[in-house]
């Protein structure tokens, strides 16, 4: 009796043992054949290379299914970097905390490393991977804005300028500066990207011929084209705009009142335009047209089939008219270039990018993508799909019909024998 008492007192402390020890070693082991219960080696490369801490929020409601399936992807990083941090905020619990960050759609994951800041709405390996790539660099570049002409300014707080916009680029790591052409008899060389965004007046010639002559020395630019248009900057580029304003009857379907809001949708695939979960929305937008001038053209974003560029009034019931040159869509909004080493970006709208209009539909990535990509900050961790080699069985018909008829026949057979010998004896 006592041994049998020291027994079981000596299962229950191996057993306390094990659970405690559990508690401290969190330790897993991966056997499948493509790995796929554990990160990638891009990824391991990429948490190797950050310093200081990682904190990821993940803004996403009391959904114990979503929940764990996002907790198993974020513990595999935070097992192979002891210095990433996670927590789950509910945006029905924290209301006022989510109207701050803007938090429009769940899940969203707001990550944060050395002063700067990522947003994702769409959660994988490789989307997260490459965000915290973006997140690693050491320095992202300089952005130089035109001023003295009415701009949308990168540092305004008006409902027409861009400062939200230039905000999150500085909390991406770029550093943005002002540029009166004016003041400037030559653009700065260690710029990586000029922007020129709706001048409300004409740029004087010679301001224009700094910014061709910037272009000829391979500079990025980024052209928001609203206000004045430099016609000499867009005969360089091999441009044109179509007269009057795009109106998109897909408006109304999205809730919007107005028809001069273009739905722009991504025409084709482009690094700019891959992760796009929506449309962006452009209000009062030109349509461009590509003329040809020895740049590859590509068109990014276009309006739907139901719009065309309007050029009578925008007052009371408008339709189409063919004879006043107005278009039937889809027409392109915004055009990406390339000449050996260089990009350029001509966008038909600055508004989408202001302050009243930035978190609409996907205009807040689209415009952080589209900085990336003409900064050559584009890099995306590439994460191949992991499928397992042998989920299919193939045998021969011999070996299946022998197979099944072991477990439909010979294993029944052999259960109602062994019973006829049990109860035989």
């Amino acid at each position: 009796m006592v041994r049998h008492r020291l027994f079981v007192l000596l299962v229950l402390l191996v057993t306390g043992l094990a659970l405690a020890l559990a508690r401290h070693l969190d330790q897993q082991w991966d056997w499948s054949d493509s790995g796929r219960n554990r990160l990638h080696a891009e990824t391991l490369e990429v948490l190797q290379t950050l310093e200081g801490p990682v904190e990821i929020e993940v803004f996403l409601e009391d959904y114990p299914v979503q929940r764990a399936a996002l907790r198993d992807l974020l513990e595999k990083y935070r097992r192979a970097r002891p210095g990433l941090s996670y927590r789950f905020t509910d945006p029905a619990r924290a209301p006022q905390r989510a109207r701050e960050l803007d938090i429009v759609h769940t899940p969203t994951l707001l990550l944060r490393h050395g002063g700067r800041e990522e947003r994702l709405e769409k959660v994988d390996e490789a989307a997260l991977s490459s965000a915290l790539a973006r997140l690693g660099r050491r320095g992202s570049g300089w952005i130089g804005a035109v001023t003295g002409h009415g701009e949308a300014k990168l540092h305004g707080r008006a409902n027409f300028d861009l400062g939200d916009f230039g905000r999150l680029l500085e909390q991406q790591g770029y550093r943005v500066v002002d540029l009166d052409l004016a003041a400037t008899q030559q653009l700065p060389g260690n710029l990586d990207l000029l922007v020129l965004a709706a001048p409300a007046t004409a740029l004087a010639p010679a301001e224009t011929e700094r910014i061709l002559r910037y272009l000829e020395g391979g500079g990025n630019l980024l052209w928001l084209a609203d206000g004045e248009r430099p016609k000499r900057l867009a005969r360089a580029l091999g441009l044109a705009f179509l007269p009057g304003v795009v109106v998109d009857a897909a408006a109304a379907e999205l809730g919007i009142d107005t028809p001069t809001v273009a739905v722009a949708r991504p025409a084709g695939e482009h690094p700019v335009t891959g992760r796009l979960e929506g449309p962006v929305l452009l209000p009062r937008a030109r349509a461009l047209e590509d003329q040809g001038a020895g740049w590859k053209s590509r068109v990014l974003l276009q309006s739907s089939p139901r719009s065309w560029n309007e050029t009578g009034s925008l007052k009371g019931v408008i339709q189409r008219e063919a004879a006043a040159g107005e278009r039937r869509g889809p027409l392109p909004l915004a055009l990406a270039l390339e000449r050996r080493n260089q990009r350029v970006a001509v966008i038909g709208d600055a508004d989408f990018l202001g302050n009243a209009f930035l978190g609409n539909g996907a205009n807040r990535p689209f415009g952080l993508a589209l900085v990336r990509w003409l900064t050559r900050n584009d890099r995306l961790v590439q994460i191949p799909p992991r499928q397992a080699p042998d989920r299919q069985l193939r045998w021969k018909a011999s070996t299946l019909a022998a197979t099944a008829g072991l477990f439909l026949a010979g294993l029944p057979l052999l259960l109602a024998a062994t019973g006829l010998a049990i109860a035989w004896r």
